[in-house]
Parts: C-alpha cells; sequence; structure tokens
C-alpha cells in the first residue's frame, strides 16, 4: 500500500512538471517569433511629401507604440521638434525597439 501512493505521488508530480515545462517552452517560443518578425539594424528614410514623423513610425514599426517610435526619431536624428519636411532623411534604429 504505502509503495502504490509513493508511486502514484511520483506519477503525479511527474506531469505536474512536464505540464509547466510545456507551458514555459511554449511561452517562451511565442515570444522568440514574435522578435524574428522586427528587421534589424540601422535604416534611412527618405521624408516624401506627405509624410509626418506619425505616418512614418506608423510605417516603420506598426505593431509598436507610435509615440515611442516618434521619441526615437527625434533623439536619434538630433530633431528639436517634429515638422518634417520631403526630401529629408532620417536614421532610425530597430536595436531601439528591444
Amino acid at each position: 500500500m504505502k509503495n502504490d501512493n509513493a508511486f502514484l505521488k511520483t506519477i503525479k508530480w511527474s506531469i505536474l512538471l512536464f505540464l509547466l515545462f510545456s507551458i514555459v517552452f511554449t511561452l517562451s517560443y511565442g515570444k522568440s517569433q514574435a522578435h524574428e518578425k522586427v528587421p534589424t539594424g540601422r535604416i534611412s528614410i527618405v521624408v516624401k511629401k506627405g509624410d509626418s514623423l506619425w505616418t512614418i513610425a506608423r510605417r516603420i514599426a506598426p505593431n509598436h507604440n507610435t509615440d515611442e517610435i516618434i521619441w526615437y526619431l527625434l533623439h536619434l536624428n538630433g530633431k528639436k521638434n517634429k515638422i518634417v519636411k520631403a526630401g529629408e532623411q532620417l536614421t532610425f534604429d530597430y536595436a531601439a525597439l528591444d
């Protein structure tokens, strides 16, 4: 009887640990997949007629907070205001998203 109880207890703990590791693996796999879809490196952006920092931010990082992307654009390019002109060249570094 005592051996049967110990065996059942071991089985229960083994199943619990297996489920826990499965959940952790699934969650971490989903996060790594999401990061792989983000481009990497520094890019150059030429402002087109009708562009604003908002439209540029939405275009280069549609799944991120637009205000944060605008902030990065301002600081990476040493801009004092949010005004952009057609033909202006901006730099953005996707490393800022990590």
